[in-house]
């Protein structure tokens, strides 16, 4: 766990990625709009306890949850969403396009192919792991459309890694997300496969990164400071 000015970041590991471990950075504002801390994106269920730690860590609690931005409907970012808000009474916020996604998770219908540079038999054990995923459906609270300013943040529209994708920025830090990664100190776009239109998902990539960030955290990978 790191705090960067005023944005806290939680760090959740998965296990077993495509033969890796993965890492989730869960950011947490102090104000959000209805007063409480916001949380950006909630990691996978059954990450709750981790969550609820980090939080006793800083000297909070679920209940200090006032607000949840999900960025997208993917298992990893909404899988506690429901969870919180029967605990905080939280307001949920998404955009419009992920809806249905958010009421309705749907399988991840994904071929293979050797972007990861890894075999069948790895391949094939995350995606059965990834689709015995479950979270409750999603009732958001607040449909954006981009634009709107959420605890001193602007809502960004980035599609391309899925349909509705958001980010976060308020002149100096940027929260992506999955819409930009940074892995071995590599900033690139979400991988094609796991992209609901991967030229949509590196034009919002390349719109992203050219925004005059001085702290970038996406939700997979390292944090990038600069100029702080």
């Amino acid at each position: 766990m790191v705090k960067i000015g005023k944005v806290r970041i939680m760090e959740l590991l998965e296990l077993e990625f495509f033969g890796t471990i993965l890492n989730h950075n869960i950011s947490v504002i102090e104000y959000g709009p209805c007063g409480g801390l916001m949380m950006i994106d909630t990691g996978l269920p059954g990450y709750l306890d981790q969550i609820e730690s980090y939080l006793k860590t800083w000297g909070y609690s679920l209940e200090d949850i006032s607000d949840i931005v999900i960025t997208h409907w993917h298992h990893d970012h909404a899988g506690n969403a429901m969870a919180i808000k029967r605990i905080s009474d939280a307001k949920i916020y998404a955009h419009v396009d992920e809806l249905e996604n958010l009421e309705n998770p749907p399988k991840y219908n994904i071929i293979y192919s050797d972007e990861l540079g890894i075999p069948f038999s790895i391949f094939k054990k995350t995606m059965d792991r990834i689709n015995n995923l479950h979270y409750e459906s999603v009732k958001v609270d607040v449909a954006l459309k981009g634009g709107e300013y959420l605890g001193g943040f602007k809502v960004i529209h980035v599609p391309g890694h899925t349909k509705g994708h958001i980010a976060l920025f308020d002149g100096k830090y940027l929260i992506v997300g999955d819409a930009i990664r940074n892995v071995r100190n590599t900033l690139s776009p979400p991988l094609r496969i796991f992209s609901w239109n991967y030229e949509l998902a590196v034009k919002s990539f390349n719109y992203l990164v050219s925004l005059p960030y001085t702290v970038l955290i996406p939700f997979h990978g390292d944090i990038v400071i600069r100029n702080f």
